[in-house]
């Protein structure tokens, strides 16, 4: 079948119901009511999903045609830049600019005031970027060491989705508070693929294959060490990173007899260009990369987990081996960044001891729990208001009163969740509480709950409601919904992992 050059045209799709989902964090958290969401306007980004693998032959004729290759979307999907795509002969299933929920954390339905890390396409100027964000309204907080495309700004988060839609936007989600506060924090670009890189709003890779117990069974084979740490530490260190996420999962790593085994992750320092298509420079921000499992990644780079052999290891300290390798091993086993500030998986390394909730829940959604004997999870910090302006004082507005519907009420309530602080949360409890608000242009009717186990109930209260939740073994996606007296209703769904 032959397509259009997309120009002018908002969104293209052909034969989707033949094509696997694109695995988005937005798409797992609809957020916000129909008949605000803000249709994004044609630009030059735009997300072409095939109906195979986007091979290297694929690859090359994208970029034949003069479209930018920016990044790999799961799955089979490639993020690229055009001023106008030629898509007549690609075998495809859809085209268009990203969705704006595509482009908003879920993480960020939680937050009402606060700083946000914006991320810009690779091909968005510093100057276009500074200039948008101030044209929205929001003010720049200045941090010489971020990622490149990327600012930390904070303002009116009411129009957080104006600044989604515009084109040279890619993802939105919260700032740590040290990047809020102005501290130097190294970033890891993401995990990487044979297609190119997989950007912040995926959710997650698909993992090693399984064995029909549900288990994981990988190696590792650590090729070459860093001079600045004694290789017995360095080793040492490596070794416990990978040891953490075995802890709380259904995965084993055990060492291999070669380097480039299947299902083996091979773990080298390596200076400048060395191999792959990611080289280092040195002193530059790149401390590591690593490469998704097999699929979507061929053997034997598949899980493959490379360190600049250029940086300052230290233990203990800046620039942490064991910090570090605890990120990119969880890369290794399929994970992709997290929006929570404070876990592992955030974008930016932080020293850290051990996994945190959101880690955790995680790698337990890939593999599943490593069982009753699994240590608890340690909670995710809160994290320290980030620093914003001072808000200019506004008078408070009388309240109008409620007016009478002229006709049917189509409006759906909202809901907002205030507990639990994450879409997916791992326990040993066999119950959870959720607390939260909920409004309506009359009145809420009822709250209610559902459990994927089977469970349901009704919260207490409306505008202000609660319920405690019992938990099975394994995976709940508990939902929980508003209802008007109209019927219409508006939800929110957490992943709740029960070990």
């Amino acid at each position: 079948m032959k397509l259009a050059p997309l120009v002018g045209i908002a969104i293209l799709t052909v034969a989707a119901a033949c094509a696997q989902p694109l695995r988005l964090k937005g798409r797992q958290a609809p957020r916000r009511q129909p008949g605000i969401r803000m249709a994004a306007r044609v630009g030059t980004h735009y997300i072409l999903q095939f109906r195979k693998y986007p091979d290297a032959e694929i690859r090359a004729e994208i970029q034949r045609r003069g479209m930018r290759l920016l990044e790999y979307v799961p799955d089979n999907a490639l993020l690229v830049a055009a001023s106008a795509p030629r898509l007549e002969g690609l075998d495809l299933v859809s085209a268009g600019p990203p969705a704006i929920d595509d482009k908003i954390s879920p993480q960020l339905d939680r937050q009402s005031a606060g700083s946000l890390l914006v991320e810009f396409h690779a091909d968005v100027t510093p100057e276009r970027a500074r200039t948008l964000v101030s044209d929205l309204g929001f003010d720049v907080i200045e941090n010489t060491g971020l990622m490149a495309a990327q600012l930390v700004i904070s303002g009116p988060l009411v129009r957080l989705e104006a600044l989604a839609a515009a084109d040279e936007v890619k993802y939105i989600l919260p700032a740590a508070p040290e990047l809020a506060a102005g501290e130097t924090m190294a970033g890891c670009a993401g995990a990487l693929t044979e297609a190119g890189s997989v950007g912040d709003y995926v959710l997650i890779g698909n993992g090693w294959p399984r064995d029909a117990s549900g288990s994981a069974a990988i190696t590792y084979f650590i090729r070459s060490l860093t001079e600045r740490v004694d290789p017995s530490v360095a080793r040492s260190e490596i070794e416990r990173a990978l040891r953490e996420w075995t802890r709380y999962a259904r995965v084993t790593i055990s060492p291999a007899q070669q380097q480039g085994a299947e299902r083996s992750i091979d773990i080298s320092f390596a200076h400048g260009a060395h191999g792959d298509s990611y080289p280092f420079v040195p002193s530059g921000p790149s401390l590591a990369h690593t490469f998704y499992p097999a699929p979507p990644n061929s053997e034997p780079v598949a899980g493959d987990m490379h360190l600049n052999a250029d940086e300052a290891w230290k233990t203990g300290a800046t620039v942490d081996l064991y910090s570090v390798a605890l990120h990119e091993a969880g890369h290794a086993l399929g994970l992709g960044h997290s929006d929570v500030p404070g876990a592992v998986m955030y974008p930016y390394y932080k020293l850290s001891t051990g996994l945190a909730a959101d880690d955790i829940a995680a790698i337990q959604a890939l593999y599943g729990s490593a069982g009753p004997s699994a240590p608890a999870p340690k909670p995710n910090p809160t994290p320290t208001p980030n620093p914003s302006p001072t808000p200019t004082p506004t008078p408070t507005p009388k309240p109008n009163p409620t007016p009478t519907p002229s006709g049917p009420d189509t409006t759906p309530p909202a809901i907002q969740l205030l507990s639990p602080g994450s879409t997916i949360v791992s326990t040993a409890a066999a119950a959870i509480a959720f607390s939260g608000t909920a409004s309506d242009n009359v009145a809420v009717a009822s709250v209610k709950w559902t459990n994927s186990t089977g469970d349901t109930g009704t919260a207490g209260g409306t505008a202000s409601w609660s319920a405690t939740i019992p938990l099975l073994l394994g995976t709940n996606v508990v939902t929980v919904r508003a209802y008007d007296a109209a019927g219409n209703s508006a939800w929110r769904s957490v992943t709740v992992v029960r070990h």
